[in-house]
């Protein structure tokens, strides 16, 4: 099984900074740390075991580069599109996925399972 880096978020009285910009990355973003461990805490109908951990490294990876946008956006002045924030959370899973090598007793893999479920960026 997968292990992936537990997401830490240090935000004044545990809210995620939500704004237009990270709704339009992330469709339905949570509204709290403890709205989001539910989610990714909720029994999922599918029996593949690779669910919960793609589910944590979507999260990990959105929060991670709305957060980074967040700051080059206050540092720097520069701003990045939508769709250029979603293609490199697709492209940031999508290699981390890569590299995990296949289990000949697990099926499907790690990548073809997320892949299962998303549509090309």
């Amino acid at each position: 099984m997968m292990k992936v880096k537990e997401v830490y978020v240090s935000v004044e009285n545990s809210d995620f900074i939500v704004s237009y910009f990270s709704s339009n990355v992330w469709a339905n973003p949570p509204q709290n740390i403890h709205s989001a461990a539910a989610w990714i805490l909720l029994p999922r109908g599918s029996s593949c075991p690779h669910a919960r951990c793609v589910i944590m490294l979507i999260f990990q990876s959105s929060i991670y580069l709305i957060w980074k946008e967040r700051n080059s956006r206050i540092f720097t002045a520069k701003a990045s599109p939508v769709s250029i924030v979603q293609a490199a959370v697709d492209r940031q899973i999508r290699d981390r996925l890569l590299s995990i090598p296949p289990s000949p007793r697990i099926q499907p893999s790690f990548l073809q399972f997320f892949l299962a479920f998303t549509r090309p960026p």
